[in-house]
């Protein structure tokens, strides 16, 4: 039986997750948080950018997850399909019900206006991209597009997931651990899809086979 990282990286992924949500719930300081927030304030100069970032990570990632889904019922991969929705709806209904519990201020200065959960922990910005654009690499990857293609497009997915992260700590609407912490959750989240839709396929190969 062919040996599986997938279920290894999603236990690490949101065991991490899990340690530092506890860690933040129970108020303990992490020492790098403020810190980077001194840095972070001088990235002003580019805050322009960083608000753009910052909100391209949120409705236009939920209508690229819409079109990722409808891409798959078009392909006849409901199965897929169906995770895929499973996935972005527990990423997003988990954010909420953990912020939710861990009820964690946003930091001082915050003027953000979003609806929903009002507190910092975990940034739903970085869950949903991590868990979005990683769902992409990981169909492009497995697909017949050119070998450059499969490469290139997820190493800028790990670049703007990147950029996204500092910019969620530099318009001043998450700690630096907010975002550590959901990068860790995403990629547990997007293991799991990993493994479950490679569990799919070779179970389609193996009947293809009888």
């Amino acid at each position: 039986m062919r040996f599986s990282p997938w279920p290894l990286i999603a236990a690490i992924g949101l065991g991490v997750f899990a340690l530092m949500s506890w860690i933040i719930a129970s108020k303990a300081a992490i020492p790098f948080d403020q810190p980077l927030l001194d840095s972070a304030k001088g990235l002003d100069q580019y805050m322009g950018f960083w608000r753009l970032l910052s909100d391209a990570a949120n409705y236009p990632l939920i209508a690229i997850g819409i079109g990722i889904v409808v891409w798959l019922l078009i392909k006849r991969q409901g199965r897929e399909a169906v995770l895929v929705v499973g996935v972005l709806a527990a990423v997003t209904a988990g954010s909420e019900g953990v912020k939710l519990l861990v009820a964690r201020p946003r930091p001082p200065g915050d003027s953000s206006t979003y609806l929903g959960a009002v507190y910092s922990y975990p940034s739903g910005h970085i869950l949903e991209a991590v868990t979005i654009y990683g769902i992409i690499a990981v169909l492009l990857w497995r697909s017949s597009a050119p070998k450059a293609v499969r490469v290139v497009v997820p190493v800028l997915f790990v670049v703007l997931i990147a950029l996204t992260a500092v910019a969620r700590v530099a318009v001043n609407e998450h700690y630096p651990s907010d975002v550590l912490a959901s990068l860790f959750g995403g990629v547990g989240v997007l293991a799991l899809f990993a493994w479950f839709t490679d569990i799919l396929a070779r179970r389609d190969r193996s009947k293809s086979q009888r």
